[in-house]
């Protein structure tokens, strides 16, 4: 090999090792970025799954509170509208007048704590109700407002009316004629007729012509007499 050929040789051997070099260069930059990319994938797929901070959780606690306070706050305004769509129950005393016009005087009182006499039965016994002394054929008239309950024939009392006054109050007139001037179901105004006195059942007849007025609140007996005296 002449001394040109040598010279050739040396500079494909230098061309060849500067090749290797280049590719070793280029392939440990790959590698580099490589590692670097799944370095950084690594750090995201790592943040993905970190708990919740604490101020994470409290912002969450806030949301719900803040729902809880609006289900709470639309819950109150329907009871209120709901309140206020239902009439108040009135449960105070109404102002009763007298059955009968004029002074009236009692035959037979009021005792339901003690028995008093009964001359028509000639014995004692409590009485529920109040007998005032009336003629025959004297107005008996409303003693509040109120709504027709009951009209009916009884053995004891003769003909009855009971009135309802709202949901507590319920008065009573016995011993009425046939021509009872009301019926069940119609409303009355305090001082409308309702029928007269009639002459007295037999279970009466010692005490005269009267009329019986009873009283009862939320089913419990009520003497009339003080309950007509302590209306305002």
């Amino acid at each position: 090999m002449n001394q040109k050929e040598r010279r050739a040789a040396r500079g494909l051997q230098i061309v060849a090792v500067c090749c290797c070099f280049c590719l070793l260069a280029v392939g440990a930059g790959v590698t580099y970025r490589a590692m670097d990319r799944e370095k950084a994938g690594g750090g995201e797929t790592l943040q993905k799954e970190q708990p919740v901070t604490a101020v994470q959780s409290k912002t969450i606690e806030i949301a719900q509170a803040e729902q809880q306070g609006e289900a709470e706050k639309t819950k109150e305004i329907k009871e209120t509208k709901e309140t206020k769509a239902q009439p108040a129950r009135k449960s105070e005393q109404p102002v009763f007048a007298a059955p009968l016009e004029g002074e009236t005087k009692v035959v037979l009182a009021y005792s339901t704590d003690h028995a008093i006499y009964d001359p028509t039965l000639e014995q004692y016994r409590t009485n529920a109700s109040v007998s005032l002394s009336a003629k025959k054929g004297t107005e008996v008239k409303a003693a509040a407002d109120g709504v027709v309950k009951e009209v009916k024939k009884d053995a004891q009392a003769g003909n009855l009316v009971r009135i309802a006054h709202g949901e507590d109050w319920l008065t009573t007139y016995g011993q009425l004629a046939d021509a009872v001037a009301v019926k069940e179901g119609e409303s009355v105004k305090q001082g409308q007729r309702i029928g007269t006195v009639a002459a007295p059942t037999k279970y009466g007849v010692a005490l005269g012509e009267h009329l019986i007025f009873a009283m009862e609140k939320n089913g419990e007996p009520q003497n009339p007499m003080e309950k007509m005296k302590t209306a305002e």
